[in-house]
């Protein structure tokens, strides 16, 4: 079985080309990635082997027969971007493992390290990553804050994933209302002063596509916006900014200096994990 990275249109590697077109069958993961309609064309062009579009639901509930299957035949399970992000990827290799089934990881470029990068801020001095959980889980999320206030006290910049589910991805405008709203009544249960409505976030849209683009706002701003983003889009609100970001946040995605002075001492105020 090969855990396959597809990396992102037109970023192909030549060793994922390859795997494709050797397949027997090729389960092309559908649901940890937006739009991942192309992934499945182009599986279908190459591939000479059976191409089967995988839900959440064929990956994980059909995980045993998957992995059956891959030991007598070449099974690639495509995955958009790098192939072990998720955490049900990580279960099929132990499913393999369990089963005796050899297996091959071939990575991909990864949307969430583009994402990132893209951000202009050193990759280095990224926390942990999050995911912002959409109204449509019903849930309140209030260690989604605390993470990011964690990420933050220690100066660290975060990666916000927003939610995906059934052909619709949490707008930023909606993951930032999210975020205000729950810090708000944290702030109202533990005494905490406010910080989020007033530090920078930076939307990265398409991380990795050629028609990429990153803005950037005050949380409380794009709260309030009614611009709507194309998937996939993430949000990074850095931690302390340091002089060589500051410089490159100023230059390239035109951020003022007296907002990154003005973020920096909100960031500053934060002295420890909640």
């Amino acid at each position: 079985m090969v855990m396959l990275g597809g990396g992102l249109p037109g970023l192909l590697t030549t060793k994922a080309l390859e795997l494709i077109r050797s397949a027997d069958v090729v389960y092309v993961d559908t649901y940890t990635m937006p739009e991942p309609g192309w992934l499945i064309d182009l599986a279908r062009v190459e591939a000479k082997g059976r191409v089967v579009p995988a839900s959440r639901e064929v990956l994980e509930q059909g995980m045993a027969r998957i992995v059956e299957e891959a030991r007598d035949r070449l099974v690639v399970v495509l995955v958009p971007g790098d192939p072990l992000i998720a955490t049900t990827h990580i279960a099929l290799l132990v499913e393999a493992r369990r089963r005796g089934v050899e297996w091959l990881v071939v990575p991909g470029v990864s949307g969430v390290v583009s994402a990132m990068t893209l951000s202009s801020l050193q990759f280095y001095r990224f926390g942990r990553t999050i995911t912002v959980p959409g109204p449509w889980r019903g849930i309140k999320a209030y260690s989604v804050i605390e993470y990011l206030r964690c990420n933050l006290s220690l100066g660290l910049h975060t990666l916000l994933l927003l939610d995906y589910e059934s052909g619709r991805q949490l707008q930023p405008s909606e993951a930032a209302r999210i975020l205000l709203e729950l810090e708000g009544e944290l702030a109202e249960e533990k005494g905490w002063e406010r910080i989020l409505p007033g530090l920078l976030a930076l939307i990265v849209e398409r991380a990795g596509y050629q028609d990429y683009s990153v803005e950037w706002y005050r949380l409380a701003s794009l709260a309030s916006t009614s611009r709507e983003y194309r998937s996939p889009s993430s949000i990074v609100v850095p931690g302390y900014i340091h002089e060589t970001e500051s410089e490159a946040l100023q230059v390239i995605h035109r951020v003022p200096k007296r907002a990154i002075e003005e973020h920096n001492k909100l960031v500053r105020g934060i002295v420890a994990c909640p």
